[in-house]
């Protein structure tokens, strides 16, 4: 059995938010709206005011918290005490996760519209949980994909650089995550979907990703930019979500998951901890020497963290290695159908070499720059 999930339709266009309300209105017209202050207002008035010329009446429950457990029970306790029959999650990845997530529990429709292009959240099926400390907690699946998702590139464009260059990293791991799972088996055929889906996906961002990066912040709207939207929104969320029988192993994220209970890390997005956990997984590997010099480069020009340091753990010790590790957990099943060892000891020294990669390729970028 093949599983796809997928929106009932998605928008990717400048001043899509102007009428936003139209494309709603056949969904719901008593919205819960989850977003924080600073996405509204990213959003813009014109939102807001399309709802109301659609005739959508709103309950906004401002959010800038952790998608915990516990969250998802308050806020959908607050959504089922209002006549809600759509959900609109408005922001980044944790608002659209916790609109997901009392959707999900609501069995309401959910709209996403995602103002930073960090991840590819306003797509995907799953919800991701934390604890109130900002630990990873586990994966909360949904049965639907968002019904709709609205891209409006116009506010896209004006976010900072930093949350693109995070869904780029995003992107770019897709690839390399689902094919370590590739097999001769005959039922793996979600896998090679997901495959094919992700590589389209890093060839495309290896083709206009720097040149979006580099007018990311500005507001201005250019070919570039759409597609690389497009990239992180559809193709991943596409690879992510196209799911078989038989679990996968995702090294980069679980390096990521573990990164998340290391305190000096907080102030990094998902994306860049996953964009090292990426240059981990390819030592890992054992990739060739030039490949893991490649994309140390390509991360390090989109200002992505590609050392330790650079994620906020100043003093780099064996022990804190040790600790990432550790805590690096892949179920047993998809480990052993690896073509490579997965252990503490081989994880341990994969990190300490990706942040050599890292080094290496700080130092390379500033002799080209003198």
């Amino acid at each position: 059995m093949i599983t796809v999930k997928a929106p009932h339709h998605y928008w990717n266009e400048p001043d899509l938010l102007q009428k936003s309300g139209s494309l709603i209105a056949p969904y719901g017209k008593k919205a819960f709206i989850v977003a924080g202050q600073k996405a509204l207002e990213a959003a813009g008035p014109a939102f807001l005011e399309s709802l109301e010329q659609a005739g959508i009446t709103r309950t906004i429950a401002l959010f800038d918290g952790k998608v915990t457990a516990a969250e998802i029970e308050e806020y959908t306790t607050k959504a089922a005490a209002q006549p809600t029959d759509v959900v609109i999650g408005v922001g980044g990845g944790k608002a659209l996760d916790l609109a997901k997530a009392i959707g999900g529990r609501l069995h309401l429709p959910v709209v996403t519209v995602p103002t930073i292009a960090a991840t590819c959240a306003s797509w995907a099926a799953v919800s991701i949980l934390y604890d109130e400390l900002g630990r990873f907690s586990g994966y909360l699946a949904n049965e639907h994909s968002p019904a709709l998702v609205l891209a409006d590139t116009r506010v896209l464009a004006a976010a900072p650089k930093r949350y693109l260059a995070s869904g780029i990293g995003d992107t770019i791991v897709k690839w390399y995550e689902i094919a370590v799972n590739l097999s001769d088996e005959p039922d793996g055929l979600d896998v090679q979907i997901a495959t094919q889906t992700a590589r389209l996906a890093l060839d495309r961002l290896r083709r206009h990703a720097l040149t979006a990066y580099e007018t990311a912040g500005s507001g201005e709207v250019t070919p570039a930019l759409t597609e690389t939207v497009n990239d992180i929104i559809v193709l991943a969320g596409l690879a992510g979500t196209v799911q078989g029988l038989k679990p996968r192993a995702g090294i980069a994220h679980a390096i990521h998951n573990s990164l998340t209970f290391v305190p000096q890390t907080a102030g990094t997005l998902h994306g860049e901890k996953v964009a090292f956990g990426l240059l981990a997984q390819t030592v890992l590997e054992g990739r060739a020497e030039h490949e893991i010099g490649e994309l140390a480069a390509w991360l390090h020009s989109l200002k992505l963290p590609v050392t330790l340091r650079e994620l906020g753990i100043t003093e780099v010790t064996p022990s804190i290695v040790s600790d990432i590790a550790q805590r690096v957990h892949l179920r047993e099943e998809t480990a052993q159908g690896l073509s490579f060892d997965v252990n503490e000891s081989s994880l341990a020294e994969a990190i300490q070499q990706a942040d050599q990669w890292g080094q290496r390729a700080q130092q390379e970028a500033v002799l080209a720059k003198s």
